[in-house]
């Protein structure tokens, strides 16, 4: 009896380990910031993906700090929140976050990508639409629409940008 409960603690031990060691795992060594890039991918009894996170691969700098996280969304949560994929950049105390739409979020709103531009108090600055090309704006040249915020979070301007930065006037 004694060494049948000793193997079965041993081969429940065994397979949670390496199904732990599994979850987490170094892609890189040497990134692009001199660090390593770790991937993690969630199973369905881990919280993380109850929050709609499949996969998260983060990126350190050499000395440890997060210079970019990439979040994968669940199948479900894509369908709900209209992306499958975040990619948050950190630059000191600035923030950048792209939001990549999913097909049904992009044919309905006209863009598929998002990129928001965080100040130093983690407000936000600007915002990047990336129009589809069959939208109107998409058939007028604009490539991308940039909202530009004030410091109390209310829109200041808004540009429609060529693919080279050029402004493009709809009348």
């Amino acid at each position: 009896m004694r060494k049948t409960i000793f193997f079965v603690i041993l081969l429940f031990l065994a397979t949670h380990g390496t199904a732990a060691a599994e979850a987490e795992r170094v892609i890189f060594d040497n990134n692009e910031y001199g660090g390593v890039t770790k991937e993690v991918i969630y199973s369905e009894d881990d919280a993380n993906f109850n929050k709609g996170m499949y996969k998260v691969i983060a990126s350190y700098d050499k000395d440890g700090n997060k210079k970019k996280m990439e979040v994968y969304a669940t199948g479900d949560s894509s369908e709900k929140k209209g992306w499958y994929k975040k990619v948050i950049y950190y630059w000191g105390r600035k923030k950048i976050s792209e939001a990549y739409s999913t097909d049904a979020d992009s044919t309905k709103y006209g863009f598929s990508r998002m990129v928001s531009y965080f100040n130093n108090n983690d407000k936000l600055e600007k915002r990047e639409y990336y129009l589809n090309e069959d939208t109107v704006a998409g058939k007028l040249g604009v490539y991308k629409r940039v909202v530009h915020y004030d410091s109390k979070g209310n829109i200041d301007y808004v540009q429609d940008l060529d693919r080279l930065d050029n402004p493009v006037l709809i009348e």
